[in-house]
């Protein structure tokens, strides 16, 4: 991750803090807020495109602007890293991204559905 957590919202930790598992059964697979953050990184993709930065870190840098793509990614971008911290120690590097890459063919798909 090349951003530090210059931008700390704190409802970004306290959505993450939650999705750790705690809150699961033991049947339930831990998703370390997979979900949350790809919804993240979608919505902040979109913004950065429409304004053709496609690249989520190159856009984190732009000057601010009233379409908010600069903060879209910067949280975005925060919130995977944070994602990264909790789940890494937890379930190892290939799980994570694991539960990254289903999260987004599960928002993909119900993109295409709507």
């Amino acid at each position: 991750m090349r951003l530090s957590m210059r931008v700390a919202c704190p409802f970004v930790f306290m959505a993450l803090a939650g999705c750790g598992g705690s809150h699961l059964s033991v049947d339930e697979p831990a998703d370390f807020g997979a979900d949350v953050v790809v919804r993240s990184m979608v919505v902040a993709q979109q913004k950065c495109n429409a304004v053709g930065v496609p690249d989520l870190y190159e856009c984190a840098e732009v000057p601010p602007s009233p379409a908010g793509e600069r903060l879209a990614a910067r949280v975005a971008l925060d919130m995977y890293q944070v994602f990264q911290q909790s789940c890494y120690e937890t379930a190892g590097a290939g799980r994570c991204e694991a539960l990254v890459d289903a999260a987004y063919q599960k928002t993909k798909a119900q993109e295409l559905r709507r």
